[in-house]
């Protein structure tokens, strides 16, 4: 075979592979956009009061192209929504789990006139509110409030959910330099609002293990790498 023939052959071979990824793109895309794969009904539990206009846009669009950056529009619509998967159901339906985010604690921020109520949620949004429902109480009765209290306060209440204590029993106080915890006839007095998670863990034993009518003082051990409660009780 001289060199032209081999040119003429390979020339065949690039236009048979040409064609054939071609007719594959061609395939491809009229199955995505296909009308049989349309989005023609939404399912989800319309006894979560939200806001679902965003997610109903997607009616009619290919059920393909359906991904996370739908969801964006719907977290900043829905800001207590924790969590949001879109399932596929094919050939047109989109299915919609929705977790919502947790309520951690009732906050009442008496340094505003007047004071001002709201709902902190695990995803540290805030809503008004003007009800406590069974949650932990909150109040900040002087400031300033230091840069991650909130997530503080979060990580307090998670960690006494591991304990059986009922929440709705306990309350905690910021006077703007020291946070005290109260559950009955105990004080707990937990220090600056810093590292609360672990001194809840030791607010969490003393209040379900070892009850203290008086009051206890969480503080750091001389090495500062661990916590001791300094008890007062009658």
């Amino acid at each position: 075979m001289d060199y032209g023939q081999i040119e003429r052959q390979t020339f065949k071979t690039y236009l048979a592979f040409s064609g054939l990824v071609l007719f594959l793109l061609l395939a491809s895309f009229a199955y995505v956009f296909s009308s049989t794969y349309r989005i023609s009904e939404i399912t989800y539990s319309e006894q979560q009061n939200l806001d679902y206009s965003s997610i109903n846009k997607l009616l009619g669009t290919s059920i393909w192209l359906v991904n996370d950056q739908f969801s964006d529009e719907f977290y900043t619509d829905n800001p207590t929504v924790e969590k949001l998967v879109l399932i596929r159901k094919m050939p047109s339906t989109l299915a919609i789990d929705i977790t919502l985010s947790e309520e951690i604690a009732y906050i009442n921020d008496a340094r505003q006139n007047p004071p001002q109520s709201f709902i902190l949620y695990k995803n540290l949004h805030q809503m008004a509110s003007s009800s406590k429902l069974d949650l932990m109480a909150v109040s900040i009765t002087n400031g300033p409030v230091p840069a991650g209290f909130f997530e503080e306060v979060a990580t307090f209440v998670l960690t006494l959910k591991k304990y059986p204590i009922s929440l709705s029993n306990v309350s905690l106080n910021y006077d703007g330099k020291e946070v005290t915890v109260t559950h009955f006839e105990t004080l707990i007095n937990l220090g600056g609002p810093i590292d609360l998670a672990r001194k809840g863990t030791l607010a969490g034993y003393y209040i379900s293990e070892l009850p203290c009518e008086g009051e206890i003082r969480i503080v750091y051990t001389e090495d500062g790498a661990s916590l001791k409660g300094i008890k007062n009780c009658e």
